[in-house]
């Protein structure tokens, strides 16, 4: 008790707060065999047991209809017999999250926070599902026994097969913050810009007005020059554009093909690796497989943009 400070918001010294808790009504506590001992007054039937070994095996939180599915498999115990014996919320070793309906081990603990700073640090902003085991354990080096909850957590979202991650304006460092208002300072110059070019247009249309009025042989001669030309270069535009269009797809479909190859590539690599029992090579090759997935993801969504023009 005095190593873990329970008593550490109470005028009373370890002793006396023992004594205390054992005259509880309703005691968590009581005195064993010998006085010596105290022990817990719960005494956990050994379905606790069985679905304790179950979490900690698959290391996984479950619902309650699958550890009792596990227990009826292992035990000559109905289903309502289970239900009725097994209330987990009085075994210390069991836990639930607000807003999760699952039950985790009490040792486990949350990596949420880890995750989160090692994205926000690293200027990370989705992880493919795919990828999501061998980024957690490998890149972020989260815990064993620690358990993920981006579902719960309003500084990721789940969208299809790619969680993404928010960064809140109040966790951005300095760096960020100026890059944000680096980024707003040339949008807004770009929109202060807009109704010069608007007004400078006006001033083209105006002299061509202008012009207009000039005699009549001046003008049926721009007449007979200046519409043509003017198809001719919008025409030109218009396919230099889309000649430029397609070089850049077919530039942006070859980084895909060569990205995917050397995926290939190094899955041969992390076995050579592998027999060699070079660990250290192989993340290296796991967080380049890591980037590879994240450039090819954004290679195809401005795939799908430009083919939507």
């Amino acid at each position: 008790m005095e190593a873990n400070e329970l008593n550490a918001f109470l005028d009373l010294d370890s002793t006396a707060l023992l004594e205390k808790v054992l005259q509880m009504d309703q005691s968590p506590v009581r005195v064993a065999s010998s006085e010596a001992i105290v022990e817990l007054t719960y005494q956990p039937h050994q379905l606790y047991d069985l679905a304790y070994r179950f979490l900690r095996d698959t290391g996984a939180p479950k619902k309650l209809e699958q550890i009792v599915a596990e227990l009826r498999r292992q035990t000559q115990f109905g289903w309502n017999q289970i239900l009725r014996m097994l209330q987990l919320e009085k075994d210390t070793r069991f836990v639930q999250y607000q807003g999760d309906i699952r039950w985790f081990i009490a040792e486990w603990t949350l990596g949420n926070d880890q995750v989160y700073e090692f994205c926000r640090s690293n200027g990370i902003t989705q992880v493919t599902s795919r990828s999501l085991i061998h980024f957690l354990e490998q890149e972020v080096g989260i815990a064993g026994d620690a358990a993920f909850l981006p579902n719960l957590d309003d500084r990721f979202r789940i969208d299809g097969e790619i969680l993404y991650i928010v960064v809140r304006s109040e966790d951005e460092s300095e760096e960020q913050i100026e890059e944000r208002m680096a980024v707003s300072e040339v949008a807004a110059a770009a929109v202060s810009q807009a109704p010069e070019t608007i007004a400078k247009t006006d001033s083209v249309s105006e002299v061509v007005v202008t012009e207009s009025a000039q005699p009549v042989l001046q003008e049926e001669q721009k007449e007979q020059e200046k519409p043509l030309i003017t198809k001719e270069e919008i025409t030109m535009s218009n396919a230099t554009n889309q000649q430029v269009l397609e070089e850049v797809q077919k530039l942006l479909q070859e980084a895909i093909e060569r990205l995917e190859t050397r995926q290939q590539d190094m899955s041969q690599e992390v076995v050579d690796h592998f027999q060699q029992s070079n660990m250290q090579a192989i993340e290296v090759l796991m967080k380049e497989k890591h980037k590879h997935e994240q450039i090819v993801l954004g290679i195809q969504q401005v795939l799908a943009t430009s083919e939507q023009q």
